[in-house]
């Protein structure tokens, strides 16, 4: 069952997880960024594979860790999301600045507000997506709880399928009803790097999503794939492609205690005892929000 719900909630707290030791030790290098008044600064994590030099931006623990990316291809940038708050996306707006190129493409992955909230911040840029996400966060983004997202809402369609940016190929496709109805996936066959965002979290608790055996399916098929070596996520830092198991146990321990849990506190108690070192503790509380029974 397809639920569509406010992520108000979510500006809780949450602990930006250390995660992806092996990336970081082979060469990544975090740098806090710019903090924009009272909001703690975001951490900027950058490497290079193949020729393509990658920026992930990871937003403060206020606001959620979830991610922007920012992608040089050549003497042109992909950007992937906006993040949730107008400070986060200033960060990203000085990352992209930082570059000193020109953006080619800017789209949005899913509909869930962290990740497009920061879009109306972002007023140089035109983003892109599919008709689907652009109609499933509609409402949500007229009904006054973020800055409407304008050159989203009217902005044109992201293509799928293979073409080059910068002279480099990228792949976008899309995958229905998993953690969100639709999202978009930018895949760098070359570098063997995948976008993958809301699809996995790193050491993070995950929204209970659509419908769990659908994605579980969907990173089975990531699982091999040859292209699927680097993982950009969308909470949380960099990782590898051993995070794909590492989500599936978790979606099954879920599905296993969502079947034996008799409310929606048994489902999140049951999770926090099978993950007790996982942050972010809170989004166990959108449980409620997905029940059915």
């Amino acid at each position: 069952m397809t639920t569509s719900i406010s992520r108000r909630g979510l500006l809780q707290g949450a602990t930006l997880t250390a995660g992806a030791v092996a990336l970081i030790r082979a060469g990544l290098t975090p740098t806090p960024v710019r903090a924009q008044g009272a909001m703690p600064a975001g951490t900027v994590v950058s490497f290079a594979k193949s020729g393509v030099n990658f920026h992930t931006y990871v937003s403060p623990a206020r606001a959620v860790n979830v991610t922007a990316h920012v992608i040089e291809l050549g003497d042109q940038l992909l950007v992937v999301d906006a993040t949730f708050l107008p400070p986060t996306a200033m960060e990203v707006a000085d990352l992209i600045a930082s570059t000193g190129k020109s953006v080619h493409t800017a789209y949005v992955s899913h509909e869930h507000p962290d990740h497009w909230g920061g879009v109306s911040t972002l007023s140089d840029l035109s983003f892109v997506t599919l008709p689907e996400i652009r109609e499933g966060l509609r409402a949500e983004a007229s009904n006054g709880e973020n800055p409407e997202p304008t050159s989203l809402l009217n902005g044109a369609d992201l293509a799928l399928g293979m073409t080059e940016i910068g002279g480099v190929p990228v792949e976008f496709r899309a995958y229905d009803n998993a953690e969100a109805p639709k999202a978009i996936v930018a895949v760098l066959p070359e570098q063997k790097v995948a976008v993958l965002q809301d699809l996995v979290y790193n050491n993070v608790y995950f929204a209970p999503g659509v419908d769990r055996k659908i994605w579980i399916a969907t990173l089975e098929g990531f699982r091999d794939d040859p292209a699927f070596e680097t993982l950009l996520v969308g909470h949380g830092l960099p990782t590898t492609r051993g995070e794909l198991d590492v989500a599936i146990g978790y979606l099954k321990t879920f599905d296993a205690a969502w079947d034996e849990g008799g409310t929606p506190d048994d489902v999140a108690a049951a999770m926090a005892a099978a993950y007790p070192s996982y942050d972010g503790a809170f989004l166990l509380g959108l449980i409620g929000a997905y029940w059915d029974k």
